[in-house]
């Protein structure tokens, strides 16, 4: 099986090595890979315009022969028939190519994104919103297409035909003609081009409306529950609303300037047309002189004239929404080239499988914010096989060392070490093999509960899974599923209690196996008899292993074999709960602060002293 970094470094190595700069640029590069199906597109859109452009022409000039008493008309016919034939089959094969080709470059592109979430998650999403990156990844990706199945071709194509079209305009109505039409053709260009930079902005501002959108729509299905349960449906109706004004804004700017454009085309088509028509009466229409010009010629000069203007229309039919697809890709080529949060530099090899590591945080120094640092010098050992928890107030730096033992950031200074190995000396995929991390709020897939377990071991056998299942405390809620291990369980595990997906994420991390294990405090949503099944799962799951518990329970700190206190970022204290009762202030306030709160809940007085202030 492919590993996680060998996958990025495929991509690393099949990406264009230069994609910043723009949208643009990174188009041109990926489109660049791809410069064989790319040269037959524009070879048969060539043919296909100019195909048609001539059969235009020719069935013009047949029926000025026509009027011209010419009987034989039937050697223009087939080959007006045959043009047709051609131009019907270059079409087809065109079409089929072109799409051919964006599609296998929209899967890429979509494939390099799932990479660069896989390569700067969890610490490089933090700042950005869910339903943003589903619109990256899925509409604004499908956005390309356009460029690579239309816009790219189109421009080639229209770089040869149109000059062959004043060329043959030339040789038709003469020089004064071409002229003209050339004229016109640079018209026709002249507003799109003006309003280039309006374009631009836009179709950004289209784009960041409809993520806007697509982010509130997210956030409101995802907490209807919420939203509902505290009547907040106006409230959150009304962000809706506001954010389908600004939708509807950038739309309306967006449409206005299209259809400016499409007029200004629709122009100078019209002006190209009676130009060439006039400068053909004038030049002495059936008069006989070396100079006029017959009525088949004037006619085919007409046609021509109109037909010109065939590859321009089908290039700023998909010109008129390029800020869109410009924005699209900015969006896109920004994410593939942000940068991870850690560098997988590491080459070091994992601590050797004798038993659990011991862990060691040295001097640890970090903040999610430079200017505001959350750790300031926390130095912590984790003895191997032992169970050690963070007691602390909410902010104090519980989670974040956790992160940091995780690798989803790294310390500004200090070293994370398992088994004597800086974290930072490993490759980024051997820490999953050593460390397991169990969160408090277990996520699960809309899937079968056996898919949801197989995430830790896809090879697990059935025998393992029922044994993980037994340690976890998961089988005794298995009968009431209407398909035991084969129930779906909905989204984000919908069909479950949060304790029975906590009892999940338990079997999950007995399957999984690792020396290391991260426990968020994974009784947390249990009642009193479902904490006693849990925390004896957890004692299973704790054995042979060395554990971090980040925990909130009094019992959580009492079933540790080492309790650490932070306090604003620093160690307060570590000890046995006994002993940090005796001498750790901080813990005291934590420990009155629980009992108070335990108090009030069962109807009891709480006392008006404490030995502590507030926690």
């Amino acid at each position: 099986m492919t590993s996680a970094s060998e996958a990025v470094a495929a991509w690393e190595d099949g990406r264009p090595a230069s994609m910043r700069g723009g949208g643009t640029k990174g188009l041109l590069h990926v489109l660049a890979g791809h410069l064989r199906p790319f040269g037959i597109s524009v070879l048969f859109a060539v043919v296909n315009q100019a195909a048609g452009m001539a059969a235009v022409v020719l069935a013009a000039a047949a029926v000025g022969r026509a009027l011209s008493g010419a009987a034989d008309l039937w050697p223009v016919f087939w080959w007006a028939l045959g043009l047709t034939a051609l131009r019907a089959v270059a079409n087809w094969v065109e079409s089929w190519i072109s799409h051919e080709l964006s599609f296998r470059i929209l899967a890429q592109v979509r494939q390099w994104l799932y990479l660069a979430f896989a390569r700067i998650a969890p610490g490089g999403l933090v700042r950005r919103r869910g339903g943003d990156l589903v619109v990256r990844a899925l509409r604004d990706s499908e956005s390309l297409e356009i460029f690579y199945a239309h816009t790219s071709i189109y421009i080639a194509a229209a770089v040869v035909v149109t000059p062959a079209a004043v060329v043959a305009m030339a040789l038709i109505g003469g020089g004064w003609a071409a002229l003209a039409l050339a004229l016109w053709l640079t018209a026709s260009l002249a507003l799109p081009l003006a309003l280039r930079r309006a374009g631009t902005r836009h179709g950004g501002d289209l784009n960041r409306a409809l993520s806007e959108m697509n982010v509130e729509v997210t956030d409101l299905v995802q907490g209807l529950r919420e939203v509902i349960s505290f009547g907040r449906g106006p409230d959150r109706l009304d962000r809706l609303r506001e954010a389908d004004r600004r939708l509807a804004s950038a739309q309306r700017r967006q449409t206005l300037r299209a259809g400016m454009e499409t007029v200004t085309g629709g122009i100078a088509v019209g002006g190209a047309t009676l130009s060439v028509l006039v400068i053909g009466l004038d030049t002495g229409l059936d008069t006989g002189l070396d100079n006029g010009l017959s009525t088949p010629a004037l006619l085919a000069s007409v046609a021509l004239a109109g037909a010109a203007f065939t590859p321009l229309a089908m290039l700023l039919n998909v010109t008129r929404v390029w800020g869109i697809t410009s924005s699209s890709a900015d969006r896109v080529f920004d994410l593939l080239e942000e940068p991870a949060a850690v560098a997988d530099t590491g080459s070091a090899a994992s601590p050797a499988p004798t038993g659990a590591p011991a862990v060691e945080f040295d001097r640890i120094v970090f903040g999610y914010d430079e200017r505001r640092p959350v750790l300031h010098g926390v130095s912590l050992t984790v003895p191997a096989g032992t169970t050690l928890a963070l007691a602390g107030a909410t902010g104090a730096g519980k989670s974040t060392l956790a992160h940091l033992l995780l690798r989803h950031f790294d310390p500004a200074s200090g070293a994370v070490r398992i088994g004597g190995t800086d974290v930072r000396d490993l490759p980024v995929d051997d820490l999953p093999r050593l460390v397991c991390h169990v969160p408090q709020e277990a996520f699960l897939f809309h899937d079968t509960l056996r898919a949801n377990l197989e995430l830790a071991d896809p090879e697990a056998t059935a025998e393992r899974i029922a044994r993980a299942c037994d340690d976890a405390q998961v089988t005794p809620f298995l009968d009431r599923l209407p398909d035991g291990l084969d129930t779906v369980v909905g989204e984000r595990g919908a069909a479950l209690s949060g304790g029975e997906r906590q009892r999940v994420a338990v079997a999950r991390a007995l399957l999984r196996d690792c020396p290391v294990l991260v426990l968020d405090e994974s009784s947390s949503q249990l009642d009193a008899l479902s904490e006693h099944e849990m925390q004896t799962a957890l004692d299973r799951v704790r054995n042979g292993r060395t554990t971090l518990v980040i925990a909130h329970r009094l019992s959580t700190l009492r079933h540790a074999d080492l309790v650490a206190v932070l306090d604003h970022g620093r160690i307060a204290g570590i000890g046995g709960h006994a002993e940090l009762m005796a001498r750790c202030e901080p813990y005291r306030r934590l420990v009155q602060a629980q009992a108070d709160a335990a108090a009030l809940l069962a109807g009891r007085p709480v006392p008006t002293t404490t030995q502590g202030g507030d926690s």
